[in-house]
C-alpha cells in the first residue's frame, strides 16, 4: 500500500477536535483530502458517554474524532511513571478495539501520555512534537517512533541521542489562509488613512508578554491593535496569573485604540487578518510552555504579506528579510522597534518584500508539509531504517 493512500491513520492529539484547529487538525484534515481515514484521537475526557466513542465528523469526510473515558487515576504520570504506562498499554487496547479498522500509521503529537507508540500497531510511528519538552519522559517517547519531525532544530536537539531518524517540518498555513494569499487580496493601507496593528494569540497565555504589547498600544495612540484569541484560560491559570491576564485584558478594554474579536474561526481570522498593515508578538521563554524557537501564527501574518515586529525566534534568524527582530532576546526593545517601522511601512511593506512573504507561507501550506514528511519517510524506507 502506498504511503498516506487509503490508508487508516491514528493521529493522536493534545487538543480536542473542537479546539481552534490548529497543526494536529489541519494535518487530518489533508491527509482525508488524500483518501485516507484519520481517526483523531482527543485527550482523555472523563465526561465521555461511553468507554470510547468514534464519530464522523461531517465537515470533513474521512476524519473520526475518537472520545475515550481513562479508566484510571491520569495523576499517577506525575508520580508513578512505570505504573502509569503499563496502565496506558491497557487503555490503548480499549481504544483499539473500539476503531473499526486496523491502523497503518500512527502519528502523534502527544508527549505526556502515550510513551510507546508501536503499542498502537500499524506499519510507521511518527513522532511530532511541536512544543518544547522538558521532561526525559517525554523525549524517550522518539524510542519507540519510526521518525522524528519537529517544528524546530532546538526541539530536534532533544533527540539527538536517541538514534531515530529526525527532520524539521515548518509550521503549516492551512488553505483558508492560503487560498487568500493566492488571490492577492492586498489592499495595503486602508482608505481611512488609519494604519492597523494586529495580534492573534491566546491573550492568556502564561509567556505572552503582555508588558510589552502593553507599550506597544499605550506608545501608538493613533494606531489601531486588533487582538483575536481567548482573553482567558480554562482551566484557569495561578490566581496571580490570573490577576495579570484580568489586569491586561482590563487595560485593552480601556483603551479607545484597541478592538478585543476574540477567538474567531480559522476561515474568519484569515479574512480578518488582511486589513492589517503591521503585526506584533512577543513572549517569554519557558522551558514548558515556550521555548521561542518557532511560532505557527507567524506563517499566518507572513501570508498577508505584511511586515511582523517580533521576539527573536531562532528558525528565523536565517529569514530576516522576512521580519523585524531585536538582535537578540532582549524583548524591552520591541516598542520602539514597533514605532520605527510604522514610519517606515511604505519601506518594509513594499511589493517585493510582500511577495517574498507570501511565498514563503505558501511553501509551508500543510499540503507542502504532507509532501515533505512523506519524502522523508521514503527516504528512510529506502536506506532500511523503516520495516
Amino acid at each position: 500500500m502506498a504511503l498516506f493512500e487509503n490508508q487508516n491513520i491514528l493521529l493522536i492529539s493534545p487538543q480536542p477536535w473542537e479546539h481552534i484547529h490548529i497543526s494536529k487538525h489541519n494535518y487530518a484534515i489533508e491527509l482525508a483530502r488524500r483518501g485516507n481515514t484519520v481517526y483523531f484521537l482527543e485527550p482523555p475526557d472523563p465526561e465521555c458517554p461511553a468507554g470510547v466513542r468514534v464519530d464522523p465528523v461531517a465537515e470533513y469526510p474521512g476524519v473520526h474524532t475518537v472520545r475515550y473515558r481513562p479508566q484510571f487515576p491520569f495523576v499517577l504520570r506525575f508520580h508513578v511513571r512505570p505504573l502509569f504506562d503499563r496502565l496506558m498499554r491497557r487503555q490503548i487496547r480499549r481504544i483499539l478495539r473500539a476503531i473499526p479498522r486496523p491502523i497503518d500509521v500512527v502519528w502523534s503529537f502527544e508527549f505526556n501520555l502515550f510513551s510507546d507508540l508501536k503499542a498502537f500497531g500499524g506499519s510507521v510511528a511518527i513522532f511530532h512534537p511541536v512544543d518544547p519538552l522538558s521532561e526525559p519522559y517525554q523525549v524517550n517517547v522518539a524510542r519507540s517512533a519510526d521518525v522524528v519531525f519537529s517544528v524546530s532544530e532546538k526541539i530536534l536537539a532533544s533527540f539527538k541521542d536517541i538514534g531515530v531518524p529526525a527532520w524539521f517540518i515548518n509550521h503549516g498555513v492551512s488553505r483558508a489562509f492560503a487560498n487568500i494569499t493566492r488571490g492577492s487580496l492586498r489592499p495595503g493601507v486602508m482608505a481611512d488613512g488609519v494604519v492597523r496593528v494586529g495580534f492573534a494569540g491566546n491573550l492568556a497565555h502564561p509567556p505572552l508578554n503582555r508588558a510589552v504589547l502593553r507599550r506597544m498600544v499605550h506608545r501608538n495612540p493613533s494606531v489601531e491593535f486588533t487582538f483575536w484569541g481567548p482573553l482567558a484560560n480554562s482551566p484557569p491559570s495561578s490566581a496571580e496569573v490570573s490577576a495579570d491576564i484580568a489586569e491586561f485584558v482590563g487595560f485593552l478594554r480601556s483603551q479607545p485604540n484597541v478592538r478585543l474579536c476574540g477567538s474567531v474561526s480559522s476561515s474568519d481570522l484569515a479574512l480578518q487578518i488582511e486589513k492589517m498593515d503591521c503585526f506584533v508578538t512577543s513572549y517569554l521563554a519557558d522551558s514548558r510552555e515556550y521555548d521561542r524557537s518557532n511560532s505557527h501564527k507567524l506563517l499566518e501574518y507572513l501570508s498577508t504579506g505584511k511586515v511582523v515586529v517580533s521576539s527573536r525566534i531562532s528558525t528565523y534568524v536565517c529569514h530576516a528579510e522576512l521580519l523585524r527582530m531585536p538582535p537578540d532576546d532582549d524583548d524591552s526593545v520591541l516598542p520602539e522597534l514597533l514605532a520605527d517601522t510604522l514610519t517606515r511601512l511604505d519601506e518594509f511593506n513594499a511589493t517585493e518584500i510582500q511577495d517574498q512573504r507570501r511565498l514563503f507561507a505558501l511553501d509551508n501550506t500543510y499540503e507542502r508539509q504532507v509532501d515533505r514528511i512523506k519524502e522523508k519517510l521514503l527516504r528512510v524506507t529506502r536506506e532500511g531504517s523503516l520495516a
